[in-house]
């Protein structure tokens, strides 16, 4: 049986794609499958996809030279056939018009399926009536704007029927927008066996993910966790996902002043290697129309407390056993719902092990074999007779190129435009189009769909997974299917000298895996990046980025560390390979903490095994340029390796001699030779840089001109920031 998804963009990030990917493989292991994304904007998916499942973009607006489709004409003219009152409308158009209906006419797969109202209208309106044609609603169907239920109302008719991902969205359906023998039913989405070992919940983090939008609620959550904090103030809270609200919640978390216990992390994919760092996941939406993160920190043993919103949390969970349901737009009670499992391990491990079970629920091959149930339902109704259950042989129809398509529609475009407003239109979503019996959209031309591309980061070539151990041993685990060669190497290359290699043994492990151990602990991976091969043959292969699990590297700070100090950080760089970010200091200064006060900054940290004992810890600033500055400042210590600063900034704004100037900080200890640069480097992140933001303080200069030297007084901002190799320095910049 084939079975083909219609996305809107398959290369993008969010609930609707992952689940589709996940249905997609489950079935691909007895069909075939193929995803058809309307819109291609980028080289590969963000998600891996496995090759099984065949990737058909229809328009391709990747950034020059490869997106042929940007200066089509068509793309710039509205689209007719998608209603206005939908979402995405304006990110339809003409040309999306005619490769959705060229695609639909021309299919010869037995099952389609829309995965958004606007697809799936078109799924019932010019699909073949040879398909089961099949509505996926991953949205609540309460917010669907009016005028696209009432599109519904008149199109779902020809759908064969319409799924839902909860049992509370089916109801709200068929009661709001009743369709007459339309079978409509929930079958949730499926969530995979992560690829790690699930979380023992004994660290002290609470992680959250998702899109930073207004009703996912991430205000709640900041200001909950400020509660939390005055009575578990060793606790973190890790934010993950990119979005509007980004500049919202920074300057929230700022103005709350915890900026060094929350930290918004931008976005990761795959999350589960982050999922297991936690010990509490958190959700704070005012609704959620399933919870896709909610099933994948369950997947991965971590309980959850979340609002008990509509419509798929109070489905997922079951209150006491695998997490807490609290009251929708509750600070308070959110705040004791995370209090409840922090203070409580013994609950909160045994909650995370109930949700590693009853998770299992959700694995998408359950899910899969209730989709294959509901077609051979289907097909027994309408005496439909597709090769259900057996996997097609791999033959398929030529679907020609992406510059193929651009051409053809180009030469199309005009007639397409002068037809689309001719006689014999009728109305439908409010926009006129062609008379049926006519290819809406379409020039007398065919247009045929891109070229399908197998979007697998990493298929074709090795992938590394790594491990870190709270010794800091770190394991690369390297997978290349049909690779067998015992004299392989794990090749390190320092990424500013393409001559510095370090090699380890790459062996079998019985498992259709190779594992090497990297040298951290011999000196031979010196400060720096190092990029990550596999040698064979003479030859160097870069390893693609896979599952990172470095939950050991989140608490590895409050050991005690011996002398020198060596951190390695594997990280998958922007292009998605292996990469590690190695320091190795002779001496070391960890920050712990900055707050900014009135007088300046507080500054906590360890002067790593090195204890003050009587000796009184010194912070140096030291001007970074041509001019020869620094200013010394005495703290405190209790006599261990712990030190603690006031640094006022009247001193650095006084004495400025530029309107742009940077201090870099140094640690030492009274009357002792030498000093550590002040870093943030013992931590499972390679790069801060971006994601940990520290507020500024204001100053005024009230230096008289007559004093000053090049620059006058008024108004200073002065800015704590994480350096790109992770050390703290100051910013200190003139306003006016």
């Amino acid at each position: 049986m084939k079975i083909a998804f219609l996305v809107h963009n398959i290369y993008g990030i969010g609930g609707t794609v992952r689940t589709v990917i996940n249905l997609a493989e489950a079935l691909s292991a007895r069909h075939e499958v193929e995803i058809v994304s309307v819109y291609r904007r980028l080289e590969t998916s963000l998600f891996d996809i496995s090759p099984n499942v065949r990737v058909t973009p229809l328009i391709d607006i990747r950034p020059e030279p490869d997106g042929v489709d940007r200066d089509n004409p068509l793309y710039a003219e509205r689209s007719r056939l998608v209603p206005p009152s939908e979402e995405f409308f304006l990110q339809y158009n003409a040309l999306s018009d005619q490769r959705i209906v060229e695609y639909l006419r021309s299919t010869d797969a037995d099952v389609v399926i829309g995965t958004r109202p606007s697809l799936a209208l078109l799924v019932a309106e010019y699909a073949p009536d040879s398909a089961v044609r099949l509505a996926q609603e991953h949205m609540s169907h309460t917010a669907v704007p009016n005028g696209t239920r009432a599109a519904i109302a008149r199109l779902y008719k020809r759908i064969d029927a319409a799924v839902t991902v909860t049992e509370a969205d089916a109801e709200s359906f068929r009661t709001t927008t009743p369709v007459s023998g339309l079978r409509v039913l929930c079958i949730p989405n499926g969530v995979p066996v992560p690829r790690i070992t699930p979380a023992d919940c004994s660290g002290r983090t609470v992680v959250a993910a998702g899109r930073l939008i207004d009703w996912k609620r991430y205000d709640l959550l900041i200001h909950a966790f400020a509660r939390v904090l005055r009575e578990a103030p060793d606790w973190k809270l890790r934010i993950y996902g990119s979005g509007a609200e980004r500049g919202a919640l920074t300057a929230l978390i700022q103005d709350l002043g915890i900026y060094n216990s929350v930290t918004l992390m931008g976005s990761v994919s795959p999350m589960e290697a982050e999922w297991v760092k936690g010990s509490i996941a958190a959700v704070a939406s005012d609704f959620e129309p399933f919870g896709m993160t909610l099933v994948e920190a369950m997947r991965c043993g971590v309980p959850v407390v979340s609002t008990a919103c509509p419509d798929g949390p109070p489905e997922i969970l079951n209150h006491g056993e695998d997490g807490l349901l609290v009251p929708v737009g509750d600070i308070a009670g959110f705040a004791a719902g995370l209090l409840e499992l922090i203070q409580d391990e013994d609950k909160r491990r045994r909650m995370g092990r109930a949700a590693l079970q009853n998770s299992r629920r959700f694995d998408p091959d359950v899910v899969a074999r209730r989709y294959e149930a509901l077609i051979a339902e289907i097909c027994a109704e309408r005496d439909l007779s597709p090769s259900a259950g057996t996997r097609r042989a791999t033959t398929r129809r030529a679907s020609g190129s992406v510059v193929a398509a651009a051409a053809a529609a180009a030469a199309a475009s005009s007639r397409v435009t002068a037809t689309a407003t001719q006689g014999g239109v009728r109305r439908l979503f409010g926009r006129a189009v062609r008379a049926a019996g006519t290819k809406v959209g379409l020039g007398s031309d065919p247009v045929s769909p891109a070229t399908p591309s197998t979007a697998v980061p990493g298929s074709g070539v090795p992938v590394g997974g790594c491990v870190a151990a709270r010794s800091g041993a770190v394991a690369v685990t390297v997978e290349w299917p049909g690779f067998e060669d015992d004299d392989a190497k794990l090749v390190c290359r320092e990424r500013t000298n393409r001559k510095a290699k370090v090699r380890a043994a790459l062996r079998p492990n019985g498992q259709g895996r190779f594992e090497a151990l990297l040298p951290v602990s011999t000196g031979k991976l010196y400060e720096g990046r190092w990029d990550l091969f596999v040698e064979t043959g003479g030859k160097l292969h870069r390893l693609r980025a896979g599952i990172r699990d470095l939950r050991e590297l989140v608490l590895l700070d409050e050991r005690t560390m011996e002398l020198p100090v060596r951190r390695h950080v594997p990280y998958a760089t922007l292009d998605g390979f292996l990469a590690v970010r190695a320091w190795v200091r002779d001496r070391h200064a960890e920050m712990t903490a900055i707050q900014v006060c009135d007088e300046g900054f507080r500054i906590e940290g360890r002067l790593v095994a090195e204890p003050f004992g009587e000796q009184r810890p010194i912070l140096t600033v030291r001007s970074r340029g041509e001019h020869d500055l620094d200013f010394r400042f005495e703290g405190s210590s209790s006599g261990g390796d712990d030190f603690r600063f006031l640094l006022p900034v009247e001193q650095l704004v006084e004495v400025r001699l530029r309107k742009h100037e940077d201090w870099d900080l140094w640690i030492s200890r009274a009357g002792v030779p030498g000093e550590a640069r002040l870093a943030r480097v013992l931590t499972d992140m390679a790069d801060l840089k971006g994601i940990q933001v520290y507020p500024s303080l204001g100053w005024v200069d009230d230096t008289p001109p007559e004093l000053a030297h090049d620059i006058p007084g008024g108004a200073v901002r002065i800015r704590p920031y994480v350096a790109q190799t992770n050390e703290i320095s100051l910013n200190v910049v003139d306003r006016a």
